[in-house]
């Protein structure tokens, strides 16, 4: 636990299960990541810019296994970690239900969602406990905290406004040109759904490794 190559050991560790998590881990209740599907995600946001209810269902989040973990701090005494996560493209494609706006445009409609994320930065904070199950402890994962940045976005809403063409087109016009401006209002959602997914994921992992298993002991 106090060898100072721990963070290194752990992104070596990271890469070592990249095939597992890819292709998944049924016996251990985790799914694939790649992609990692999602069944349902409600975001709902009223601020003067960005004001929206939207309800994804059957989602894809395609890229996850090119993930990259950097900058590893790890307290093992206090149980807490932070490490930046990169990964170069992510796509998400999606049945939606939107009814809002989007800075000065209204936005409204169901279909299909499909959107282009380049250069994908996660700076994740977790806090631990410790939990004592059929006599042995295993580590869980009370406190998840994520801050995003994206590089790039495109998005594209099909059948907006009742298959309106005219109106369909130039809202996702607007939403392309206006990303960055978009991204920035809608990150507080999105960054509590990735926290989220990520305490679950993670927490699959730890419940049916021991903690003692982590680590070797201490000479």
């Amino acid at each position: 636990m106090s060898d100072p190559m721990l963070p290194m050991c752990f992104m070596l560790a990271t890469d070592i299960i990249r095939p597992q998590l890819v292709a998944g881990i049924p016996e251990r209740n985790i799914p694939p990541i790649e992609p990692l599907v999602i069944p349902m995600v409600m975001l709902q946001q009223g601020t003067s810019a960005v004001n929206y209810k939207a309800n994804l269902k059957n989602i894809k989040v395609i890229g996850l296994g090119n993930y990259q973990f950097k900058n590893v701090v790890l307290n093992v005494p206090k149980l807490m970690a932070a490490a930046r996560v990169e990964v170069p493209t992510i796509q998400l494609v999606s049945d939606y239900t939107i009814k809002g706006r989007a800075l000065v445009v209204p936005i409204e409609g169901d279909g299909i969602f499909r959107a282009n994320l380049t250069n994908v930065k996660a700076d994740v904070m977790i806090v631990a406990a410790l939990k004592k199950r059929k006599g042995e402890e295993f580590l869980h994962l009370k406190m998840v905290k994520s801050r995003l940045t994206v590089g790039k976005a495109t998005a594209n809403f099909d059948n907006l406004f009742n298959g309106d063409k005219t109106l369909s087109k130039a809202t996702n016009d607007f939403v392309n040109q206006n990303a960055q401006d978009i991204i920035e209002e809608i990150k507080p959602a999105v960054e509590a759904v990735v926290s989220m997914l990520i305490e679950d994921i993670g927490n699959k992992v730890l419940k049916t490794t021991p903690y003692k298993s982590l680590f070797l002991p201490e000479n």
